[in-house]
């Protein structure tokens, strides 16, 4: 039995990959293949990607041509998948060892129930998994981090009972698709370390900004407004935003330059699902990120 599909949306970056695929494979050998299952979806017309189907020649290994638009390629990859378990992939998340035999062991010991699983691979800072019994509980412990694609999980049956009508955020297709399963019995958290991100140079490409003021506040303000999370949850999670979320991205892009995502109408965007102060409190918060850094930077090595 296929237990765990993990999907990789895919566009270019073959290095990355790559070491990803090895990560998986390699690093990871100890799991029979016949236990999962990688599924790569690119949506890159070049299909350079396809060349690592030659070098990881496994046969739970699958590559599709996905002709899409930028983030939705996070939906297709979904749809190609056939174990019982989906888990998002970004392209450049590499596992650690030991962590693929530990999410198969997770899938056997929640099958029965389809406990719905986020993984924040430590950055809630509490190293451990929790669970919660009701959908608001899990979203105010979570915090924005239920917007992360690589944190996204889903069971083949709940996903298969997904109206296919859903309009999907066309920059959160896969939040879009996790807000769907407010119903599970039970939810649970994993924020034990599992993976290793491999960092992009320059990193950019869409209005990461927007983002984070328009579109996903967007998502939040419609859970919140048919009754799934509260009025504090949804409060709790956008001040998450302006004093971390937000000030980091400010900090990578102006302060230290390691990325170079757009930010046009950063302020003005700001007065939709923000309080009138956001602007000033996000700027004051860009001091806090270097300890913030510093903090986690200790945490890793322990």
């Amino acid at each position: 039995m296929t237990l765990l599909s993990i999907c990789i949306p895919c566009y270019g970056r073959v290095e990355y990959v790559r070491k990803t695929l090895k990560s998986i494979f390699i690093d990871n050998a100890d799991v029979p293949l016949e236990k999962y299952e990688v599924i790569i979806s690119d949506n890159d017309s070049n299909q350079a990607i396809k060349v690592l189907t030659e070098e990881f020649k496994y046969p739970n290994l699958r590559y599709f041509y996905t002709n899409c638009e930028g983030f939705m390629n996070s939906y297709y990859v979904l749809t190609y998948a056939q174990g019982e378990f989906f888990k998002l992939h970004n392209s450049q998340t590499l596992f650690r060892k030991g962590s693929l035999s530990k999410i198969i062991s997770e899938i056997k010991n929640n099958i029965e129930n389809k406990t719905l699983i986020f993984y924040t691979n430590g950055l809630l800072g509490s190293r451990k998994s929790q669970t919660y019994s009701n959908f608001n509980d899990f979203m105010y412990n979570l915090s924005y981090w239920s917007s992360w694609s690589n944190g996204f999980n889903i069971w083949k049956s709940e996903f298969d009972k997904i109206d296919k009508n859903l309009k999907l955020n066309k920059l959160f297709p896969h939040t879009s698709l996790f807000l769907t399963q407010h119903q599970a019995k039970l939810f649970c958290i994993n924020d034990n370390l599992l993976f290793d991100v491999q960092r992009i140079p320059k990193r950019g490409g869409h209005n990461k900004f927007e983002a984070f003021t328009i579109e996903y506040p967007s998502l939040l303000d419609e859970c919140c407004k048919k009754g799934h999370i509260s009025t504090k949850c949804k409060k709790h999670i956008l001040f998450g935003i302006m004093v971390q979320f937000l000030p980091s991205l400010l900090f990578n892009k102006y302060i230290i330059r390691i990325e170079t995502f757009d930010d046009m109408g950063f302020r003005n965007n700001l007065k939709k699902y923000y309080p009138s102060y956001a602007y000033w409190l996000v700027l004051i918060s860009v001091l806090g990120v270097p300890f913030r850094l510093f903090c986690r930077k200790l945490k890793n090595k322990r």
